[in-house]
């Protein structure tokens, strides 16, 4: 039967522990409601004796004259640490060992050494594993004393949950002692004194005051076994009583976790997490919303932006706008990335996302890594300008509108910082992106009226709802107030032209490989062909007409066949005609192995939209085969530049179109 009296509970373990280990139990004197704030640190140990050492060691070295230490070893197996621990016991009269003559489990050996404070202490538990710098005692308690109904304050950590920095609930390899002393620093500068509220504390560094501590009671050892969801059950059971839990976000801790149980740790998490549910109902469902509502977010990023201007002082950035999609854009944004690096400038892209609980929110991202994952704030220029105004950000590239929304894009004129504008589609005049229909046909760009026809029944590829008058209006007055905009094209530009307004200025995405190409060659001695497809292959990509034409294969008995290295977006039709072979995903690093693998004679290129530009272009050059496209977009243009490869009528008819594949013919 579980005991939910916390005073009995009490009671019940303290009889317990002095039956069993009499010589450890101490009664100890009469509670006082007057705070004393001396401080027991409660140090269990079992194993790990290099992370024992140094979490003791500092533990000597940062706590205050009022903490003394109790350490607790759990029948440790290795002889080192109980050597270790007698060897501290000895030499530090603020030291206290009590040593337990079985492994009862971290549960049972806290409250050893619960039991073992005296009852005016508050309480600090702490795991063997960390690392804790200068004034973290001080803090938690200030952070504990901060209101009268606070009962624990919990630090940030590497690895700690919902307590976890840099990463969100994410688990980050335990710092170097040094650097754990540097983000203990940068916390205690950066924090205000606020202290969230949390749903519960996190028992790696827990500090408990006294009067919480007498009115809950001890840690349950009858059903959390050896570890793991003790300290949770223990927080709810607090907060019934009326305790709250505060984050202290002015202190860091480093923490190795589970130094004591790592092999079963898995089984016992899903364990005492199920018995934890049970006891505490809608305990999940608290968690959940908390993380939703995300109240440490804005102490997250007030430490990610000390430690960028302490990372890079006297920084000069320019943020890139971008969606959270896929594709080319992605690849061109990285390489101007890596430009402004070389040119001593960081580069931070703006990136739509939404919170838990659905709220749009904005993120700006580190490159080439995201150190700083916790520049996030709320999509509204006055926020974003306070951010870039500690960036010291001095100018935008605009990539992208897609997540954002065309509206908040527009408001970006506000933050007073000179813009260019990067055309990677044409969602800037229809929101179908890439000027197709619902069949994946390039649409021939109508009338506004015909085109507001097609997006009512099609629907929308970016998430833009406005109106296409509206859409266009507002792209011609974010163009014409741009310092530059850049095309990849020049189809693009007259595009953008034409519908527009708009004069861009032609810029290459990438440097062709070379000025010439040399003609088709025939293969002598040979009678089959194999044609490679190089992509991710959808309707807009070609995919229907990639499809007519190796069924036609296949019904004329032709000697071709298609090799797809990527996919599509219907393999088992294509597989089904029996004269396609698919690779699957690929690495750019590995279209060449392929080539070789399959002897590829030439490439066929199915896209029917006019593209911007065309990377898998470059990528089929790159192996120095030939491409037959479709006379249309960016790849036609490039292809007829570059004097080599050829381009064929976008409504060449199947059977002509196969047979010119099987035999094309130099111009």
């Amino acid at each position: 039967m579980l005991l939910t009296d916390t005073t009995e509970l009490q009671e019940v373990y303290a009889r317990h522990i002095s039956s069993k280990f009499p010589a450890l139990y101490k009664k100890t004197s009469v509670y006082s409601d007057k705070p004393c704030r001396s401080v027991a640190l409660v140090i269990p140990v079992y194993s790990g004796l290099d992370a024992t050492r140094i979490c003791i060691e500092r533990a000597l070295r940062y706590k205050n004259a009022w903490t003394r230490i109790i350490l607790v070893n759990d029948a440790s197996p290795d002889p080192a640490i109980c050597r270790l621990a007698k060897e501290y016991d000895a030499r530090f009269s603020c030291i206290t060992l009590l040593s337990l003559p079985e492994n009862c489990g971290f549960p049972t050996a806290a409250n050893t050494g619960l039991c073992e404070r005296f009852e005016h202490e508050d309480v600090i538990l702490l795991n063997s594993d960390t690392l804790v710098s200068k004034n973290w005692v001080e803090r938690l308690q200030q952070a504990a004393y901060t209101a009268e109904n606070i009962g624990t304050a919990t630090p940030f950590s590497n690895n700690a949950t919902i307590f976890s920095y840099p990463e969100k609930d994410g688990r980050t390899s335990v710092p170097s002692e040094t650097l754990c002393d540097h983000l203990n620093d940068l916390a205690g500068e950066a924090w205000d004194g606020s202290t969230p509220d949390v749903p519960t504390a996190h028992g790696f560094c827990m500090y408990i005051k006294a009067s919480c501590l007498k009115d809950t009671g001890l840690l349950r050892t009858d059903i959390f076994a050896q570890g793991y969801g003790e300290e949770n059950d223990w927080s709810r059971r607090a907060a019934a009583l009326g305790w709250r839990h505060v984050a202290c976000p002015g202190v860091y801790v480093g923490h190795a976790e589970s130094q004591s149980f790592t092999s079963v740790k898995t089984d016992l998490i899903a364990r005492n997490l199920k018995l934890l549910n049970s006891i505490h109902p809608g305990y999940d469902a608290l968690v959940k919303k908390w993380q939703d509502q995300d109240p440490l977010l804005p102490f997250r990023r007030a430490l990610d932006l000390r430690r960028l201007a302490q990372d890079k002082p006297n920084v000069r950035s320019v943020l890139l706008v971008t969606h959270d999609r896929q594709g080319g854009l992605t690849r061109h944004v990285d390489r101007r990335g890596t430009f402004y690096l070389t040119h001593n400038i960081v580069p931070f892209q703006l990136k739509p996302i939404y919170s838990g609980s659905g709220k749009p929110l904005w993120q700006i991202t580190g490159f080439p890594e995201n150190i700083y994952p916790n520049l996030i704030i709320p999509r509204n220029p006055h926020a974003l300008k306070a951010l870039l105004t500690s960036l010291n950000c001095t100018a935008l590239e605009i990539h992208s509108y897609i997540g954002h929304t065309l509206d908040k894009v527009l408001q970006l004129r506000s933050l007073k910082l000179p813009y260019d504008i990067y055309i990677h589609d044409y969602s800037w005049f229809f929101p179908r992106i890439t000027l197709t229909g619902e069949d994946g046909v390039y649409c021939g760009e109508p009338t506004s009226k015909q085109c507001q026809t097609c997006l009512e029944t099609c629907g929308s590829n970016t998430g833009e709802t406005t109106s296409i008058t509206r859409l266009r209006a507002n792209s011609q007055s974010l163009f014409y107030h741009a310092r530059t905009v850049y095309v990849p094209s020049h189809d693009t530009a007259n595009r953008i032209k034409r519908q527009l307004g708009v004069s861009a200025i032609y810029r290459p995405w990438e440097t062709l490989i070379g000025t010439e190409w040399p003609h088709f060659p025939i293969p002598s001695g040979s009678s089959h062909r194999t044609i490679g497809i190089l992509g991710a292959i959808g309707l807009e990509k070609g995919y229907t007409q990639l499809l007519a034409l190796a069924r036609l294969a296949a019904q004329l008995n032709a000697p071709i066949q298609f090799v797809l290295i990527g996919y599509s977006c219907n393999d088992r039709a294509l597989l089904e005609t029996g004269v396609v072979h698919i690779t699957g995903r690929y690495k750019e690093h590995e279209i060449q192995d392929f080539v070789r693998q399959h002897t590829i004679d030439w490439f066929f290129m199915p896209s029917i939209w006019p593209e911007t530009w065309s990377y898998v272009l470059t990528q089929i050059w790159r192996t120095e085969k030939p491409v037959i496209a479709y006379d249309i977009g960016a790849q036609a243009e490039r292809i007829k530049q570059a004097k080599g490869s050829m381009v064929v009528p976008m409504h060449l008819p199947y059977p002509r179109l196969l047979s010119f594949l099987y035999n094309p013919m130099p111009a």
